[in-house]
């Protein structure tokens, strides 16, 4: 079932992407489908998860950093495992829906607990840029970031290497 947004174009696991990242366009059920869209599914005022980040980078451009991190880590180490999702993803929803993702080492279904806790993150910021009168979610970014990064942490998801430039003399 392809997902669209307001402007009628695919997104996300509708579309064959984790990210950045192929995945079979096929993820059944929906939900799971849009939770592996998690970084680009619309949502309030049609702000996605990056776009919303981009906004909140204004004032806070740390905090979206760690943020962008842990997303480039869950998509890289669920890139591989694309085709799981499409064989088991009834299967793999259902354990989530359950719970079973908090203490499992089934790497799938602990980046999905993961993605999820990053989606209800992606709902907050969404809110917050359409509406910025209101306090901006700092504390729940914080909290996020801590829960998702040491469940990453356990699950064995690398950090991203990140190569410098060479020094230029002269």
């Amino acid at each position: 079932m392809a997902q669209e947004r307001t402007d009628g174009a695919e997104v996300g696991a509708a579309a064959g992407a984790v990210g950045s990242c192929a995945v079979p366009a096929q993820v059944e059920p929906p939900e799971l489908a849009r939770l592996v869209a998690f970084a680009e599914r619309p949502r309030a005022g049609d702000w996605s998860l990056r776009s919303a980040l981009c906004r909140y980078a204004q004032p806070h451009p740390g905090r979206v950093s760690t943020v962008l991190d842990l997303v480039r880590r869950i998509e890289f180490a669920l890139h591989p495992q694309a085709q799981r999702l499409d064989r088991e993803g009834p299967a793999l929803w259902a354990a989530l829906e359950a719970g079973e993702s908090v203490d499992t080492d089934d790497l799938v279904l602990g980046l999905l607990g993961t993605m999820a806790e990053l989606d209800q993150l992606g709902d907050a910021l969404a809110e917050w840029a359409v509406d910025r009168a209101g306090h901006a979610p700092e504390g729940t970014v914080d909290a996020v970031v801590a829960q998702v990064g040491g469940r990453l942490d356990e699950l064995g998801v690398p950090h991203e290497e990140r190569v410098r430039p060479p020094r230029q003399r002269g």
